[in-house]
């Protein structure tokens, strides 16, 4: 007789096999003993509770397992199944909906999400989400799980499934398009680009390539050409809800304010229990000075969506808003409500700090601010270890000999002014007296320089990190091309003056 415990891990699988949960539960809490962290287990003794019907403990596990993975697509099932398990049909359906928007690749989500719908009378959600499930159905079985492989932050994993199979299927569209998606998770958005408009090339009827391609080429500062691409897609299907907000965002993008704002009014007609696009048309108010109705469009949204924690921080971030009883009450019962999404749960906490922060209840707001530091922590992939493995090899690699060799290389052109420092140290002050003077246009923070150094850094699947080494090694010409890239594409932030700011602190990471 062996003197050896069993291995839990492999035990908890096999009673779970095996239909025997009450064990399966034993042997999951005991690895939630070992490791309060371990979401494997945390996510079992969910499932195993809920089967047993223990729903206090299934709903204990749950909220555990969301505190520690506030965006696992998988966590939001259970909690799914769990609420109909108790015949909590709207609530299951909020949990579904959750599912399918943090991981889309979850067919049982999408089917569920089709079922809860039609009982409870939304036909339109029904249908949408049926044929979602359907459509995942009709992929192949990797590309399915390279989206769930994505959805789960796995990308260097999913970038080798998906390239494996290109070179098998190179013409799909569809791995294409998902290759795209994680270049552009990357950063490497002038791949992500090439990739969208060859699968464009394939299958130019398929809207979601080109949504996505909308949203890549923002993502790259190239507003006219994301313009033109949302105003094509809406002029096709006018009437779609989903077009008529992506021309919207351009046109925001665009500085086509007033547009913009039309139509969004366009959704509100077809959707007017929608907090997002009211949200989204009160940042537009707001950018135009419509204060006024900025506040007004922000109430609107906490109205029809309590639990819309951006509304909450839209009015707390427009500065003059003063937030009375009535509000702190409702943000108050929003953070209580188990329904309130994580992303929500931070933007409430915030606002709500900031509300107490301005009646000088200071003890309240610091708490308020700690909470949601702590859970912006949480949801953070930084790391201290990489960011100082990041300068060692700067410092390494970036000597004086590489300055010397480069000095005469790249672009020539005088007009950026590069503020840099760490962030809340006076950058915009800096900027406001600089923009001050008619021969310097005010920008913003611009993106150009970190999604260079990305680019520079390479994909994942090829698991090396050539930036700042390649410095050394790049020639005369890509070096101006570079340099020629960051001048054109800041461009569109300009007003025609000969020199401008760029004011992103974390560039003194890479200038």
């Amino acid at each position: 007789m062996s003197n050896f415990a069993p291995d839990p891990i492999q035990a908890l699988i096999t009673a779970m096999k095996a239909g025997n949960f009450a064990d399966a539960l034993g042997h999951a809490e005991t690895l939630i003993q070992r490791d309060p962290n371990n979401t494997n287990a945390l996510y079992m003794a969910t499932v195993c509770s809920r089967k047993l019907e223990d729903y206090p403990r299934a709903e204990s596990h749950l909220q555990r397992l969301k505190n520690v993975l506030p965006d696992f697509g998988r966590a939001y099932e259970e909690e799914g199944y769990l609420r109909l398990a108790q015949r909590q049909l709207p609530r299951a359906k909020k949990a579904f909906e959750a599912a399918t928007v943090c991981n889309p690749a979850l067919v049982a989500s999408w089917q569920k999400l089709a079922e809860v719908s039609n009982e409870l009378g939304d036909q339109h959600t029904a249908r949408e989400a049926a044929a979602q499930a359907n459509r995942l159905r009709s992929l192949p079985r990797e590309l399915v799980a390279v989206t769930m492989q994505i959805h789960e932050g796995q990308m260097q994993q999913a970038e080798r499934i998906v390239r494996g199979y290109l070179r098998q299927h190179p013409n799909d569209p569809e791995a294409l398009r998902l290759l795209a998606e994680i270049a552009s998770s990357q950063n490497v958005l002038d791949d992500a680009e090439a990739f969208l408009e060859k699968a464009i090339s394939i299958a130019p009827q398929t809207k979601q390539l080109r949504i996505d391609l909308v949203q890549v080429l923002r993502k790259r500062q190239k507003y006219e050409q994301s313009f033109a691409q949302a105003k094509q897609l809406y002029e096709q299907d006018p009437d779609n809800p989903v077009m008529q907000t992506l021309y919207a965002l351009e046109s925001m993008h665009f500085s086509e304010f007033e547009q913009a704002i039309a139509l969004f009014d366009q959704v509100l007609e077809s959707k007017p229990d929608d907090a997002e696009t009211y949200s989204n048309r009160a940042l537009t108010l707001k950018t135009v000075g419509r204060t006024e109705e900025a506040v007004q469009s922000y109430k609107q949204a906490v109205e029809v969506n309590p639990l819309y924690g951006l509304a909450w921080f839209g009015l707390a971030n427009l500065k003059t808003y003063k937030f009375d009883d009535q509000d702190i009450a409702g943000m108050r019962a929003a953070l209580d409500n188990p329904d309130i999404s994580y992303e929500s749960k931070v933007n409430v906490l915030f606002s709500l700090a900031k509300a107490l922060e301005n009646r000088a209840s200071y003890d309240a707001a610091f708490n308020a601010y700690q909470q949601g530091n702590a859970m912006i922590l949480r949801q953070s992939r930084y790391s201290a270890d990489k960011t100082d493995a990041e300068f060692e090899a700067q410092k390494k690699f970036c000597t004086k000999e590489t300055f010397a060799r480069l000095e005469n290389f790249g672009c020539e052109a005088p007009d950026p002014i590069f503020i840099l420092g760490l962030p809340r140290a006076g950058s915009t002050l800096i900027e406001q007296i600089l923009a001050s003077h008619s021969m310097v246009d005010g920008t913003k923070e611009l993106p150009d320089i970190v999604y260079m150094a990305q680019t520079l850094r390479g994909h994942a699947a090829a698991n090396t990190n050539p930036y700042p080494k390649i410095l050394n090694e790049l020639d005369a010409a890509k070096l101006r091309e570079l340099g020629e890239s960051y001048i054109e594409t800041t461009r569109v932030h300009r007003q025609g003056a000969p020199f401008f700011t760029d004011k992103m602190p974390n560039n003194f990471r890479h200038i």
